[in-house]
């Protein structure tokens, strides 16, 4: 009996986590770049496409600020959330924007097959325009788990001005031909549109998507939006998109930002058979400079919304002196009125521990101790992730593709017992 009931108030629970929508978290693979040392100033940030014409036409792309005094090898590295497979397909493919020709490298790491780092098949051939770079790695087999790229390995370098070099869609399939379909996409960098509510052309605000600034206390995911608000905009500034919603059931939306100063804070959605409402979030922002979880309530709305717009700092008149950078992240539906006010933890015995938890398209494993392995596993015993050679530190797992509801995630070390938390995705 006890045990049914246990079961009963966990299938209530999962209610209201499995009805709950993420409308975006933003979260790209993490790109760790390749310096030279303190006077190389290289970034790499996810903006707009800034020139969706010809084979990329996608709204998002990666934007590589390539520093004169950086090195040959200048690019970045990821630990993969889900190893690349190069057993049957076994070219890579990326799209690249270059303003000058040199050669591109690219490299699997991790694999029993060994590490490879190699040249493009053929050589990049245009400046300026989309271009897709296919790398050659049938001389390998298996699974590797780390890839980097340099989109322009030029030795030594001989650069005297900074450049900027875009690249998008990292994908894998079986065939050597550019701009063959892809049988795997390792990441497309695609976020839901943010279109800027601007207030005419001395409006300069952007919106771009950073690695997290300051990953701490509720949000430590690695990517959020960094909005630069100009003193020269509008009250409404900040972003609409034709993302849908659906507030039949679940009717708060959360928010997470990152602020320099207090200010009020809108939500609206639009489109719905109810009636467009824009609403403020139901309690004050508190602090400044650390992450808070706004809320806006929708209970009076009913039905699905085609467009939703977000406006972190409408103050009405703007009274802004210069202009101010606010970070945003995280935007959640649920039928939860309670605002996150800490991030959960699940540990085991201090060597291993998960967070955040609730969590949604991302999991976080911080080990002291070196594991050999990880499983995720469904409550009804079906093994949904497997990863190996985790090692010691913090591993970041894509779980974009798990259902919502519990999960039980069981971490091998390399000597000793294994570990095994219960875990809850929204």
């Amino acid at each position: 009996m006890k045990k049914n009931l246990l079961i009963f108030i966990m299938m209530l629970t999962m209610v209201g986590f499995m009805n709950a929508q993420v409308v975006s978290d933003f979260e790209v693979i993490q790109m760790n770049l390749m310096l030279g040392g303190a006077e190389d100033l290289s970034t790499m940030t996810v903006i707009p496409n800034p020139d969706p014409t010809g084979i990329n036409t996608s709204l998002w792309v990666v934007k590589f600020v390539r520093d004169k005094d950086g090195v040959p090898w200048g690019g970045f590295w990821s630990a993969l959330p889900a190893p690349v497979d190069v057993t049957v397909n076994k070219y890579v493919h990326v799209k690249v924007w270059k303003p000058r020709i040199s050669p591109l490298h690219f490299k699997l790491e991790g694999g029993a097959a060994g590490n490879l780092e190699i040249p493009s098949m053929s050589p990049q051939t245009s400046t300026g325009v989309w271009e897709d770079i296919v790398f050659d790695f049938t001389s390998k087999t298996g699974t590797y788990p780390t890839i980097s790229f340099m989109p322009d390995f030029e030795d030594p370098l001989t650069l005297t001005d900074d450049i900027v070099i875009y690249f998008d869609d990292i994908m894998v399939n079986n065939d050597p031909t550019p701009n063959s379909a892809a049988a795997y996409v390792i990441e497309d960098y695609e976020i839901i549109p943010l279109n800027v509510m601007l207030g005419g052309a001395e409006d300069l605000s952007t919106m771009t998507l950073i690695p997290n600034p300051d990953p701490t206390g509720i949000d430590m995911s690695n990517w959020v939006v960094q909005y630069l608000r100009d003193k020269d905009g509008v009250p409404w500034g900040g972003f609409w998109s034709p993302t849908g919603v659906d507030v039949t059931t679940n009717q708060y939306m959360h928010v997470k930002v990152w602020k320099p100063r207090i200010s009020p804070i809108k939500f609206k959605i639009e489109g719905g058979a109810a009636g467009n409402l824009e609403t403020f979030s139901t309690g004050p922002q508190t602090s400044t400079e650390e992450w808070e979880d706004m809320v806006f309530d929708f209970t009076s709305k009913t039905g699905p919304y085609p467009t939703i717009s977000f406006m972190p700092d409408f103050e009405d008149p703007l009274m802004l002196t210069e202009d101010i950078i606010i970070y945003f992240d995280d935007i959640i539906l649920n039928n939860d009125p309670n605002p996150i006010t800490g991030i959960n933890v699940v540990k085991n015995n201090d060597k291993v521990s998960v967070y955040p938890v609730p969590f949604t398209n991302t999991l976080m494993v911080n080990a002291t101790i070196d594991l050999k392995s990880m499983i995720i596993t469904s409550t009804m015993g079906q093994q949904v992730v497997t990863m190996e050679n985790l090692g010691t530190g913090v591993t970041n797992i894509n779980t974009s593709d798990l259902a919502s509801g519990f999960y039980f995630i069981t971490c091998y070390p390399v000597s000793g017992n294994p570990y095994t938390m219960k875990v809850v995705k929204y």
